[in-house]
C-alpha cells in the first residue's frame, strides 16, 4: 500500500529531475555561447564613437577575442560588433574597466553613463579609467596572444590602490559631478614597453599612470600635475605607499591623513578654511650627497607636503571646482555650523591655510 501510495510522488520527482537535467544541460550550452567582455574602449569620431573590446585570456590561456568599431552611438556600436563576432554572444555584465579616450572627455560624458544606466547587462559601478590620447588605441597595442588589457589594468589597479590612488567608478564620478560640479578619474598613458620589457615573446604597450584629472560637464578634462595629484590623494584619504625625493633622499610615505576645519566670523559667515595633515615616511634610498639629519628631513618633508595641498587646492579654486570636497569636510566638522549654501559663490576666493607635520620614523639604516 505505502508503495501505491508513494508512486506517484516518485514518478513526479523523476519527471521533475529529469526537466532539470535538460534545463541544466540547455543553461550550460547557452552559458558556453557567450562571451564575457571585460574591458571597453570609447572615442569620439566625427559621426559617433569608436568603441573597442576585450574579453580578456580566456579558459587555459586562449587569446583574448578583440574588436573595435565606429558607430552613430554605443548602442549602434555594441550591436555592429556582435554583427562580426565570429561565434559567440558578447556578454557585457563582467565588464571591469571602462577606457574613455580624451576625445569623449572633452564633451559630455552624460551619454555613456546614460547608457550605462540603461542598460540590463552594465553595471555603474565599473571602474573608469581617462586614456591621453586614443583609448582604443591603448586597449589594441597593450593586447596580444599571450597578454592582455584587463590585466594590466588590474595589475595597475593594485599597484596604484598601494600607492593612495583610487580608480573610480561610474557610480562615484557621476555622485560627484552632480555634487560637487566636477569628478576626479585617473589618467593613464599608453607607451610601447620596447626596451624595457625582454621577456613577452610579442610587443605591446605598458598603461602608466598620469596622476588624476577632473571631468567636468560639457568642458575638457584638466589634468593635474605630479603635486596637484599628490595634494588631492592627501585629501581624498592618504597618501600610503608613494614616493618622495626630498634633500636628495627616496623617502616612502608610510601614512599620512588630513583635517579639515573652517573659520567662522561673528555673523556666521565663513571667513577661511584651515588643514592639517601629519604623515609618517622612511628612508628608501639616501642619495650620495642626500641630507643625513632626521630633523631637517622631517622639516623639510613637512614643507613638501604642505606644498602639495596647497597646490591641489588651489588648482580647485582656480577651476571654481570643489573636487577635493571641501564643503563635505567643513559639514562634517560642524554639522549645522553655518549656512553652506552660500559656499559655491566664496569658494574661489575663499582664504585657505595648511599646516603639514612630518615625521620619520623608519630609516632603514643598517649601521644603527
Amino acid at each position: 500500500m505505502k508503495r501505491i501510495v508513494l508512486l506517484p510522488y516518485i514518478l513526479s520527482i523523476s519527471l521533475l529531475t529529469s526537466g532539470c537535467a535538460d534545463g541544466l544541460h540547455s543553461s550550460r550550452r547557452d552559458m558556453e555561447r557567450l562571451r564575457p567582455i571585460q574591458t571597453i574602449s570609447l572615442d569620439r569620431a566625427e559621426d559617433g564613437v569608436v568603441m573597442g573590446v576585450s574579453s580578456g585570456i580566456g579558459p587555459e590561456g586562449s587569446p583574448p577575442l578583440v574588436m573595435k568599431c565606429e558607430a552613430s552611438g554605443i548602442e549602434p556600436a555594441v550591436s555592429r560588433l556582435q554583427s562580426y563576432s565570429p561565434e559567440d554572444e558578447l556578454f557585457y555584465a563582467h565588464v571591469r574597466y571602462i577606457l574613455l579616450g580624451e576625445s569623449m572627455a572633452e564633451r559630455s560624458i552624460v551619454p555613456l553613463l546614460d547608457w550605462v544606466e540603461r542598460s540590463p547587462a552594465m553595471r555603474i559601478d565599473t571602474a573608469m579609467i581617462l586614456v591621453r590620447g586614443s583609448a582604443a588605441d591603448a586597449l589594441t597595442d597593450a593586447t596580444g596572444e599571450t597578454n592582455d588589457i584587463t590585466e594590466r589594468l588590474a595589475s595597475l589597479e593594485r599597484e596604484e590602490s598601494a600607492r593612495g590612488q583610487h580608480i573610480y567608478s561610474l557610480r562615484e564620478i557621476a555622485a560627484s559631478l552632480l555634487e560637487r560640479g566636477g569628478a576626479l578619474c585617473l589618467a593613464v598613458r599608453s607607451t610601447p614597453s620596447e626596451g624595457v620589457i625582454f621577456t613577452e615573446s610579442e610587443a605591446s604597450a605598458a598603461i602608466v599612470p598620469e596622476g588624476y584629472a577632473v571631468l567636468r560637464e560639457g568642458r575638457e578634462a584638466e589634468y593635474l600635475t605630479a603635486e596637484e595629484t599628490l595634494g588631492t590623494e592627501l585629501m581624498e584619504g592618504g597618501v600610503n605607499g608613494a614616493l618622495a625625493v626630498i634633500d636628495g633622499n627616496v623617502l616612502d610615505i608610510v601614512s599620512s591623513g588630513a583635517e579639515v576645519s573652517g573659520l567662522w566670523d561673528g555673523d556666521g559667515a565663513l571667513t577661511g578654511v584651515l588643514i592639517r595633515c601629519r604623515l609618517r615616511g622612511g628612508i628608501l634610498e639616501r642619495g650620495e650627497d642626500g641630507e643625513t639629519d632626521t630633523e631637517t628631513l622631517e622639516k623639510d618633508l613637512s614643507a613638501a607636503a604642505e606644498q602639495w595641498l596647497s597646490s591641489a587646492v588651489a588648482r580647485s579654486q582656480l577651476l571654481a571646482c570643489d573636487y577635493l570636497d571641501l564643503r563635505g569636510a567643513l559639514g562634517r566638522s560642524k554639522p549645522g555650523r553655518a549656512d553652506m549654501g552660500t559656499f559655491t559663490a566664496v569658494f574661489p576666493s575663499l582664504s585657505v591655510t595648511v599646516y603639514a607635520e612630518a615625521e620619520i620614523d623608519r630609516s632603514y639604516d643598517l649601521s644603527n
